[in-house]
C-alpha cells in the first residue's frame, strides 16, 4: 500500500484536536501505508498553531476566569488575526469537551486553574507526539534544532524559534533544494500564476516563488517569501509515491495536479 504523507493541517488534526477529528484523519490513511512527514511540516506547526496555543495559554495566565478568556478570544484584536482566532478557539473548545467528559463540577477559579494546566501538559505532549506518529522526511534540509516548549519561571510558556534565521542560507538547506528542484518550482509558479480566480494566499504564494526562483544560488532571501510557499513545498517535498493527506482541499488540490501527487482531502 503506498505511504501518507501528512500536511500541517492533518497533523495538527491528528495530534492535537479532539478525538472526532483524528478520526477523520485515520480513515483517510491507507490502511498498512506508513505515516510520513517532514521537519518543514513541523516548523509551520510551530511557528504557527504551536505559537497560538503558546499565547492562549499564556493570556489565561492574565484574566481572571473562563468567561473573560472566552471574550478575550471573541475579541476585535483577535477577529482579525482569523488563523490564530481559530486555533485558540478550536483548544478552547476541546478543553470544555474535556471538562464534560469528568463529570465533575468545578467553581471558575478551578476551571481557569484545570484549563492553563491542561493546555501546558497539551502542548508539551502534542510536540512530543509530532514527531513520533509518523516518520519524519527532510529533503528541504530545514532547520533540526527546533526546541521544545518550555516553562519559564515567571509560569509561562515559550518556545524560542529560530525564525530570525529563515532567510539565513549558512542557517537552513533551502537555498540548496531551490538549485535542485528549480524546474519544478517553476512548473508550479506558471501553473498557479494560470490559475482563475485566484485568492490572495494563491497570489502571495506566486510571487514568493518566482523571486526565489530568480534568486541567485548562495544568496540570502526573504524568509516570508519561505513561509508563503508553504503548501507548494510540501506538495513538492512529498515523495511521488505517497499519498498527500490534507484537510485544505482548496489549496493542495491544484497543487497536486501540478506536482503529478495523489491527494486525499477530508473535510
Amino acid at each position: 500500500m503506498p505511504d501518507a504523507f501528512l500536511d500541517s493541517s492533518a497533523l495538527i488534526e491528528f495530534v492535537f484536536r479532539h478525538r472526532e477529528a483524528r478520526v477523520k484523519v485515520e480513515n483517510t490513511l491507507p490502511p498498512d501505508g506508513r505515516r510520513l512527514t517532514s521537519r518543514y511540516v513541523l516548523f509551520e506547526i510551530a511557528r504557527g498553531y504551536l505559537l497560538s496555543l503558546l499565547v492562549l495559554r499564556n493570556k489565561s495566565c492574565a484574566v481572571q476566569s473562563l468567561t473573560e478568556l472566552h471574550e478575550y478570544l471573541h475579541s476585535g484584536q483577535q477577529i482579525r488575526m482569523h488563523y490564530r482566532r481559530e486555533t485558540m478557539l478550536g483548544a478552547y473548545d476541546d478543553h470544555i469537551a474535556h471538562l464534560a467528559t469528568l463529570g465533575i463540577s468545578l467553581t471558575q477559579d478551578q476551571q481557569l486553574a484545570h484549563f492553563r494546566g491542561w493546555l501546558g501538559q497539551h502542548l508539551r505532549r502534542g510536540w512530543r507526539q509530532l514527531s513520533r506518529v509518523a516518520e519524519v522526511t527532510n529533503r528541504i534540509g530545514c532547520r533540526e534544532d527546533i526546541p521544545s516548549p518550555s516553562l519559564k519561571a515567571n509560569g509561562l510558556y515559550e518556545q524560542r524559534l529560530p525564525t530570525h534565521e529563515c532567510g539565513d542560507v549558512n542557517a537552513c538547506g533551502l537555498d540548496k533544494w531551490l538549485s535542485a528542484i528549480r524546474t519544478e518550482l517553476q512548473t508550479i509558479a506558471k501553473g498557479l500564476a494560470a490559475l482563475k480566480g485566484k485568492d490572495q494566499e494563491t497570489e502571495r504564494r506566486v510571487l514568493a516563488l518566482q523571486r526565489l526562483i530568480a534568486k541567485s544560488a548562495g544568496s540570502d532571501f526573504e524568509g516570508r517569501d519561505c513561509w508563503s510557499c508553504g503548501d507548494a513545498f510540501i506538495c513538492e517535498e512529498s515523495p511521488s509515491s505517497a499519498i498527500v493527506i490534507s484537510k485544505n482541499r482548496k489549496h493542495f488540490e491544484p497543487l497536486c495536479a501540478l506536482v503529478g501527487r495523489t491527494l486525499f482531502a477530508y473535510s
